[in-house]
C-alpha cells in the first residue's frame, strides 16, 4: 500500500511538471560573445535546479572525503572498544568457570593497554581485583600479593570517589584472602577502615563477621549477627547457628548467666532444640533453670535436646530419680552420646556399675 501510494504522488508530480513545460512563460536570451544562446524559462529553471543538485552533490562528496581520516579513527576507536570489552568479558566468564589461568591472561592483556589506563582507570582496577582473586585460587601469593599492591597504587592515583572504591576492593580483597588462610586478626585489621564507616556494606559486614568469629570476639560475633539480621542479610537459621557459637564460647569462659539471657531472649520468639540443650550446659540458679525447662516441655513434649537438659539440670540437683526419667525419655527419642553419658554418671553416682557399663558401651557404639 505504502508503494502505491509513492506511485501516485511520482506519476501526480510527473504530469505536473509535464504541464508546466508545455506553458509559455517566455524565453531566455544568454550573450556569450560572439555567441547568443535562446532558452526557454521552463529550461533555465530546471537548468539551474539541477546546477543546484549537482553542487550539493560534489559539496557532500568532498566533505565525505575530508571527513574520511575522522570517520576511520571513530571506526578504529570503536573496533579498539570492542576488543576490550570482548577481552573484559572472556575475563570475567573464565574466572567464574575457573580457568584462573586464563583470566590472568585476559587480565594481563588488559594491564598492558596504555590508552585503557589513562581512559578507564576502574577497567584497569577490575583487572587487578579479577587477577588477585584467580592468582589466590591457584595458590600464588606472589602474584596475589603484587597485584593487590598495583590496587592500592592505582588507587592513590586516581580521582576522589575512585579512591575509595579501589581501596575499598583491595581491603576487601585481603581480607577475604586472610579469611581463607585461618588469620583473622590480618583480616580485622584489613577491614579497619571500612568497619569504622557509619554506612557499612553487607559484605563488609559478613567478612567482619568471619574474622571476629575466627579470633574468639564472640561479643563482636552477636552483635554483627544481629546487625545482618535487622537487615535481613542472613537467615533466622544462620543467625541461630552464630548465637549457638557465642552460647558455646560463654559458657567455656563461664559467662554463664549471660549465656543464660541470650539463650532465654532467643528462645522467647525462635525455637531451636540445639539452644535448649545449652541451656541445660549453663550453671546459673537451678530453680529457675528448672521452671524455664519445664515451661518449654509443655510447648515442646517430645523434644530430645530440652529433656536431656532437664535431665542435666536434675543430675546437677542430685535429682537422680527425674535425672533418670528426662534423660531415658530423651534416649527414646532419639539416642545421643551425650544422653547415654549422663545416664553412665548417674549409674555410677549410685554404685551401678552394670547399668553404667551398658550405656558407656553404648556412648561408644553411637560414636
Amino acid at each position: 500500500m505504502r508503494r502505491l501510494f509513492g506511485l501516485l504522488v511520482l506519476l501526480t508530480l510527473a504530469v505536473g511538471a509535464a504541464m508546466l513545460l508545455q506553458l509559455s512563460w517566455g524565453n531566455i536570451t544568454l550573450w556569450v560573445p560572439p555567441y547568443r544562446i535562446d532558452f526557454s524559462l521552463q529550461a533555465a529553471v530546471i537548468g539551474l535546479f539541477l546546477a543546484l543538485v549537482a553542487t550539493l552533490m560534489i559539496a557532500r562528496i568532498l566533505s565525505g572525503f575530508l571527513e574520511l581520516p575522522a570517520r576511520v579513527q571513530r571506526y578504529r576507536r570503536r573496533r579498539q572498544q570492542e576488543v576490550r570489552l570482548q577481552t573484559l568479558s572472556q575475563m570475567i566468564l573464565d574466572y567464574f568457570e575457573g580457568r584462573f589461568a586464563r583470566a590472568i591472561k585476559q587480565s594481563n592483556q588488559l594491564k598492558d593497554d596504555l590508552g585503557l589506563r589513562q581512559a578507564s582507570a576502574g577497567t584497569i582496577a577490575a583487572a587487578n581485583a579479577i587477577t588477585a582473586s584467580a592468582a589466590h585460587a591457584m595458590h600464588e601469593r606472589p602474584l596475589r600479593d603484587s597485584a593487590i599492591e598495583e590496587l592500592n597504587r592505582l588507587a592513590v592515583g586516581s580521582s576522589k570517589d575512585q579512591l575509595a572504591d579501589q581501596a575499598a576492593v583491595a581491603a576487601l580483597l585481603a581480607a577475604e584472602f586472610a579469611l581463607d588462610e585461618r588469620k583473622g586478626q590480618q583480616a580485622l585489621m584489613a577491614l579497619a577502615p571500612l568497619t569504622q564507616k557509619e554506612s557499612r556494606q553487607v559484605h563488609t559486614m559478613r567478612l567482619a563477621l568471619r574474622a571476629n568469629q575466627q579470633v574468639g570476639n564472640w561479643d563482636e560475633v552477636l552483635r554483627i549477627a544481629r546487625l545482618l539480621m535487622n537487615r535481613k542479610a542472613i537467615t533466622p537459621t544462620v543467625a541461630i547457628h552464630y548465637k549457638q557459637r557465642v552460647a558455646d564460647a560463654w559458657i567455656a569462659d563461664g559467662r554463664h548467666q549471660e549465656a543464660i539471657a541470650l539463650i532465654e531472649q532467643v528462645l522467647k520468639n525462635n525455637w531451636d532444640s540445639g539452644l535448649a540443650m545449652r541451656y541445660g550446659r549453663c550453671e546459673g540458679v537451678a530453680k529457675d533453670q528448672l521452671t524455664q525447662l519445664e515451661r518449654w516441655l509443655k510447648a515442646h513434649p517430645q523434644d530430645p535436646e530440652l529433656h536431656w537438659a532437664l535431665g542435666r539440670l536434675c543430675q546437677r540437683e542430685r535429682l537422680w530419680g527425674k535425672a533418670r526419667l528426662h534423660l531415658e525419655t530423651s534416649l527414646r527419642v532419639r539416642p545421643m552420646v551425650e544422653t547415654h553419658l549422663a545416664l553412665a554418671e548417674i549409674a555410677e553416682s549410685l554404685s551401678e556399675s552394670d547399668t553404667a557399663a551398658l550405656h558407656w558401651k553404648a556412648a561408644a557404639r553411637l560414636v
